[in-house]
């Protein structure tokens, strides 16, 4: 294809214009910047994770299937001081405790004694019980004394350096050691630091050593890096890793080498550990397996892990442990250890620890040198230039070619860089800048060709739905019966009473009537980026993230509901005043993976949705009935959107067909556009809910009443209100969970 000066002229000028945005978009960093940067390093991440490498790093596992064995946690300190002893017993090196041991077991005979006499004003002695036995942390203490104990603490996180009086800390050892490089400075600038310290207790902690778990997730709550250090007024804490690494080599101290610009690295006498300017390491995530050797439960481990309960029942493979750091940490899903990574989001805090030891013990620690965005911003600039020069002196099918070049040696480069030498470089910007700058300007190439495709549009556009046709057009293979599995919001409306009004309304009118409500209704929702599946009288089915992707459809399509409802009233008076009758409409809306595609025979077909969301969305329309709600939300809707939206916890229901309870909100308003007295209310109400679930009827009843001041008419709260007084002469069975079950379809 002959390209002229006209042609080239455009090229040349978008071309630079957008390589000149993409660069200032990297400079700015804003969150769309950081979010781009942080998924593509996610994913060269989790391309080149490989096995543990050090073979010297376990962890013992206070998992699920432990707290169903000997009961919820915290366990009492006798059964921690066994476990201890049966760890330090199978040749463990070093234990380090992702956990604090801050208060003292009240389970200890001492404990009980000070509580009941407390409670009760009585003198109360517990006998029988040997002088030994009384004090379950002393059990404990003596059991961490040994082997080699690392006790965790937490850092409270401040902005400044501490200077008030410091707590008691017997497991502190001064272990970490500042030393500037070429000048006379003060490290406390550089360091993450902490006004106060969740301790273990001094009797514990001075049978170990005292180390931080804190993490330091980046802002999308992932952990990519870790600090090794953390100050507390003039401490300075070693990570719970660090300390552990010090203890198993031997090292009585760590030198932390610092600059003007900030921390260099640790030096651990015969290694260095490089750092960025405040002490985190980038860590190498390793692999997660399916299944650690010896461990019998489900989680997936990057390192052998063993069962709690399986070292308490003596059912540890020999030899598991022999001359190990063992990190002692939980996968159970109740205590709340579980962090997102790159590799995993749902990865137990414990595993990070263990990594970074890991990563210390093979010294393959990730490097990311502080002039690498420069590089980046550098490398956009011949990358756009080079690009836009053959898009506009060759053919398409070599510009496509060299696109294509440009991308796999951007990713060659940074694949050799992380492969040979642990260097952190991903090109993600300047892939974007490809993929915005070749599309960008072929279609600029191509722009007579466009015109005549608008042309064939027009004239079929009116046959079909116009987004199909558009959707068809790109992707000519959609032309089957064969569906794809997507994520989608889907939304159902109906107008409530509409049976009576079509009954009594003469045809012209009705039509006249129902025309009147849809167009505003289908407007909104198409400007909102959805598609209008189909109309079932007065009834509207659509869908956001089908037949083309929409990365916010779950706030899109509340957004959507939000403004057809604002619509309604304005438009209601007019309707009332042309036809006789108020129009009220009810709507639910429900996200979640569908099947989308073609469906029907091989000479008819619509493109439309099917699944268990759609389902259930269905369902939620008509349960707009039950609590006098004009729109409804399931939970999934609630999470992606709840951003950008205001809405009530409405209830959890077991719709028909299904046997799992599950939560529905009612869709309030947008975010910050609701009023405090109406927000009062949706938390009056979401607390009563949540009494009510407990079987704390009266206190249930206390709250509402609260929130029937604020509002009297308020439906929701008002159907609860009867419900419970229900209840209160009715109780549910036993192994009810607050659902509500809903026995019919409309």
């Amino acid at each position: 294809m002959k390209v002229n000066i006209k042609d080239i002229s455009p090229v040349w000028a978008v071309g630079l214009i957008l390589t000149f945005v993409c660069m200032a978009l990297f400079v700015s960093s804003s969150a769309f910047v950081q979010a781009i940067s942080h998924y593509g390093y996610d994913a060269l991440i989790r391309r080149f994770c490989s096995k543990p490498k050090s073979a010297s790093v376990a962890i013992v596992d206070l998992d699920d299937g432990s707290l169903v064995r000997y009961g919820q946690w915290p366990w009492p300190r006798y059964r921690v001081a066994r476990l201890t002893e049966l760890i330090f017993e199978a040749g463990a090196k070093v234990v380090a405790f992702d956990i604090v041991f801050a208060e003292p077991d009240r389970t200890s005979p001492v404990m009980l004694e000070k509580d009941i006499s407390s409670h009760f004003n009585l003198p109360v002695k517990i006998e029988g019980i040997p002088e030994e036995l009384t004090d379950f942390d002393v059990i404990f203490a003596e059991a961490l004394r040994k082997g080699n104990a690392v006790l965790g603490c937490g850092m409270v996180v401040s902005d400044e350096v501490y200077t008030g009086e410091l707590a008691e800390d017997p497991g502190y050892a001064g272990q970490v050691v500042p030393v500037c490089k070429g000048f006379s400075g003060d490290i406390s600038e550089h360091l993450f630091q902490s006004r106060d310290i969740r301790l273990a207790l001094p009797l514990i902690a001075g049978a170990g050593r005292t180390a931080f778990v804190n993490a330091n997730p980046d802002w999308d709550n992932v952990i990519r890096s870790s600090p090794l250090v953390w100050q507390y007024g003039s401490r300075i804490y070693p990570s719970l890793s660090l300390q552990a690494v010090l203890t198993f080599l031997g090292f009585p101290k760590c030198r932390v080498r610092f600059v003007r610009q900030g921390v260099e690295g640790i030096e651990l006498k015969d290694r260095f550990i490089p750092t960025d300017r405040r002490s985190c390491v980038v860590i190498n995530y390793r692999k997660p397996e399916e299944k650690a050797a010896g461990y019998r439960g489900d989680f997936y481990s990057s390192f052998p892990r063993y069962s709690a309960a399986d070292i308490l029942d003596g059912k540890l493979p020999e030899g598991s442990l022999d001359g190990k750091i063992v990190f002692v940490g939980s996968s159970a899903v109740g205590l709340k250890d579980i962090k997102a990574t790159p590799v995993s989001q749902f990865l137990s805090g414990v595993e990070v620890h263990a990594t970074i030891v890991d990563n210390i013990l093979a010294s393959d620690l990730l490097l990311l040198p502080d002039y690498i965005d420069g590089v980046h911003c550098l490398a956009i600039l011949p990358v756009g230039v080079c690009l836009v020069a053959v898009i506009a002196r060759s053919r398409s099918w070599v510009s496509f070619i060299f696109a294509l070049v440009v991308v796999a040696l951007l990713v060659k480069t940074s694949t050799a860089l992380i492969d040979r030498w642990h260097v952190v470089f991903v090109p993600t910007w300047e892939i974007i800048t490809v993929g915005i700058l070749y599309p960008t300007l072929t279609t600029i190439k191509f722009w007579q060709e466009e015109q005549q495709k608008k042309r064939v549009r027009d004239m079929f556009g009116t046959m079909v739905s116009r987004t199909v046709l558009q959707y068809l057009e790109s992707h000519p293979e959609s032309f089957s019966l064969s569906g794809r599995r997507v994520d989608a919001t889907i939304f159902f409306s109906d107008v409530a009473g509409f049976t009576t009004i079509s009954e009594k309304l003469e045809p012209e009118r009705l039509s006249d009537l129902l025309n009147s409500y849809l167009s505003p209704m289908t407007h909104i929702i198409m400007e909102r980026g959805g598609y209008v599946d189909k109309y079932e009288g007065d009834a509207i089915m659509a869908e956001w993230g089908v037949p083309f992707s929409v990365a916010d459809h779950a706030v899109q399509a509340c957004l959507a509901a939000i403004e057809q409802q604002e619509k309604l009233e304005e438009i209601r008076p007019a309707l009332l005043a042309k036809f006789g009758y108020r129009i009220d409409v009810r709507m639910g809306l429900n996200s979640g993976p569908v099947t989308a595609g073609n469906m029907g025979s091989d000479r008819r077909f619509q493109y439309t949705v099917m699944g268990d969301a759609v389902n259930f969305a269905a369902r939620l329309e008509p349960a707009n009935k039950d609590y006098g709600t004009r729109i409804l939300i399931g939970e999934a809707t609630f999470l992606a959107a709840k951003g950008a939206i205001e809405a009530r916890l409405l209830d959890k229901i077991v719709v028909q067909g299904k046997s799992v309870p599950v939560a529905i909100y009612e869709l309030v308003g947008r975010k910050g556009q609701v009023s405090k007295e109406r927000l009062n209310i949706l938390r009056f109400y979401e607390e009563a809910l949540r009494l009510h679930w407990d079987r704390r009827w009266e206190d249930a009843l206390h709250v509402l009443d609260e929130a029937l001041k604020l509002d009297p008419s308020d439906r929701p709260c008002r159907m609860l209100y009867d419900r419970i007084r229900w209840y209160q002469e009715n109780p549910p069975p036993s192994d009810w969970a607050g659902e509500y079950v809903r026995g019919r379809k409309d």
